[in-house]
């Protein structure tokens, strides 16, 4: 198993990583989708600007237990994340700085790679998204809807009641 992975419109090799796990629900790609924050990145501006971004990484599964976030602009790893149990699902958000990641106790886990720490946001979790563009995540646990709209603070959750079943 080795993932080659080859940037739309470009024809040269943007970065190759050794894995048996190739399922999408364990594999995340971000590719200058949104700028690293101020402190991240060496010039300012973004794509098309005077001073470019490069921001691209991708997290994937070493084996079921282990989770690791590769710079592909540098190809250099900058995260490995070891769990004590499989890891069935995670994403990355677009900036690339923060990793989900679901085990299946179906706990959620966040990990911020720059201060390589980890939070447990959830039990039970059964459903969980990045909100397109932003740093928000949405996650269900049972009969509750629950929100990080500052995913910097994630003992600050807002939870909806969810009323009736939800048909899958």
């Amino acid at each position: 198993g080795e993932l080659t992975l080859v940037e739309y419109g470009k024809n040269e090799i943007l970065g190759t990583c050794r894995t048996e796990h190739m399922r999408s629900a364990v594999l995340s790609v971000r590719i200058n989708e949104r700028p690293p924050a101020r402190t991240e990145r060496s010039g300012r501006g973004g794509p098309g600007e005077s001073s470019e971004w490069n921001n691209k990484k991708v997290a994937y599964l070493l084996d079921v237990l282990t989770a690791r976030v590769l710079d592909l602009a540098s190809g250099v790893g900058i995260a490995e994340i070891s769990h004590d149990s499989k890891i069935d699902w995670l994403e990355l958000n677009g900036r690339g700085n923060l990793l989900l990641f679901r085990d299946k106790r179906r706990q959620l886990h966040l990990y911020n790679i720059h201060k390589q720490e980890r939070t447990t946001l959830l039990s039970y979790c059964n459903y969980v998204q990045w909100v397109p563009d932003s740093d928000v995540v949405v996650a269900q646990n049972r009969n509750n809807l629950c929100v990080w709209y500052n995913i910097n603070a994630p003992d600050k959750v807002s939870t909806h009641k969810i009323k009736g079943e939800i048909e899958e």
